[in-house]
């Protein structure tokens, strides 16, 4: 009995939910419709009913007669404008509320799901509507654009294999990459342009550092100089943007190479793990507890046309140059470019020698070594930066953290030493 009637209660609990938010915003700009909770909720349950009796005329006799009685309740006369007007918000929502109610006697937990999503929607409308016209530019629009192309329409047409004799160069794994990365840098630099900065330079910089690490530690470097802000909550929100930059390097590698990621992942969580503790650490140490301070974030937007392609060609040469570096030079090849690499983007270290750990062309111990390397190196690149615009104390404070959270990594290097040689060997006795 009850898995008849859950159909129904289902649609009954989608009319509900949809009528009482529309009957909240009855009133607004003088408009008064006449659809509320209950009309929703006999919408929805017309919906089912007429899913239920299984009959096509009844259906579009139905669906017609609901649509004109919708339509013609919300068709009224704008003394502001002399000219008809159409409540389009509640008269959609009135139509689905209809169709969820129809599609609850099959799918009903389909239904409900799609109810809060439209809820959602009523709900956040005016956050919406000032969002679209006050929170986002044209060229943000574009970027999102490119994004989309770029997921949905470049991704599926990619091949889905290596196109070189080699066996390096795979289009669709490289553009995966590339997706997901662009896809974090972009959400996390629409919520800090969203909700401003003024959060905290903690949870700024680490928002930031997903966006990009190396402009939000140059931001933060640069208000050293100011009065009002302590090096103490400087120094953690820099480290917090290194952590991000590591949290993306683990993303990277669970996706790209996830054989061997579970192997490689304590490389990079350690001193990810390590960087929270020195920046809580520096938290409950600091004078001043207001970490409230309002800055300016200035980070470009990470996604264009001309990013998208240097960063696939960025990818691309650096597989390539460790690869043959590989071949030629062996083990010494691969933590040169690594090291050469590690100044220019951790992330395609992290790709390349990952992508070469997977295929067997370089030992998981090579593997490792080479993202502590480039982790390194890039770590150095940023204090140089540090000490460039922020002054002494600032590249002090940072270096002994960075130094701790590095130090992390070789330690569990050298504490998983043997496994990973185990590992080497089963590889290599499996190739």
């Amino acid at each position: 009995m009850f898995d008849e009637m859950l159909p129904f209660l289902t649609a009954l609990i989608i009319g509900l939910l949809i009528g009482i938010e529309r009957e909240q915003s009855k009133g607004q700009n003088n408009i008064n419709p006449i659809l509320g909770a209950r009309t929703f909720s006999l919408l929805a349950l017309i919906g089912v009913l007429s899913a239920f009796l299984n009959n096509d005329i009844i259906v579009i006799i139905v669906g017609i007669f609901i649509s004109i009685v919708i339509l013609a309740s919300h068709i009224h006369w704008s003394h502001e404008k002399t000219s008809w007007h159409v409540g389009s918000t509640t008269a959609i929502a009135a139509m689905l509320t209809f169709v969820l109610g129809f599609l609850a006697n099959s799918h009903s937990q389909i239904a409900l799901m799609l109810a809060v999503v439209l809820f959602g929607f009523l709900l956040l409308k005016s956050r919406l509507h000032t969002f679209a016209h006050t929170k986002i530019t044209k060229q943000e629009m574009t970027a999102a654009l490119t994004f989309l192309v770029s997921a949905f329409i470049i991704l599926p047409m990619l091949p889905r294999d290596f196109i070189d004799p080699w066996q390096l160069i795979h289009p669709t794994r490289i553009w995966i990459l590339f997706v997901i990365i662009a896809g974090i840098e972009f959400s996390s630099y629409i919520a800090l342009r969203t909700f401003g900065t003024n959060w905290g330079i903690l949870i700024t910089g680490l928002l930031g550092g997903f966006a990009s690490a190396t402009a939000t530690t140059l931001n933060l470097a640069q208000r050293s100089k100011e009065k009002t802000v302590q090096i103490l909550v400087l120094s953690s929100g820099i480290i917090l943007a290194e952590v991000s930059s590591l949290l993306m390097q683990i993303i990277v590698l669970s996706i790209i190479a996830p054989d061997v990621s579970m192997q490689l992942f304590l490389f990079l969580a350690a001193p990810a793990f390590m960087g929270v503790i020195c920046a809580t650490i520096l938290l409950f140490t600091r004078a001043d507890k207001n970490l409230s301070s309002e800055f300016n974030l200035e980070i470009k937007n990470p996604i264009s046309l001309k990013s998208t392609a240097i960063f696939a060609l960025l990818i691309s040469i650096g597989l390539i140059i460790i690869a043959l570096a590989t071949r030629w030079f062996g083990e010494l090849g691969v933590y040169i470019t690594s090291a050469i690499g590690g100044a220019v983007s951790l992330r395609v270290v992290t790709f390349s020698v990952s992508e070469l750990a997977s295929s067997g062309e370089i030992l998981i111990s090579v593997a490792a070594l080479s993202i502590l390397l480039a982790m390194a190196i890039n770590m150095f690149v940023r204090l140089g930066i540090i000490y460039r615009v922020g002054g002494l104390q600032l590249f002090l404070y940072c270096a002994f953290f960075f130094f701790i959270m590095l130090v992390s990594g070789i330690f569990i290097y050298f504490l998983n030493l043997g496994q990973i040689f185990e590992s080497n060997l089963n590889r290599i006795n499996s190739f």
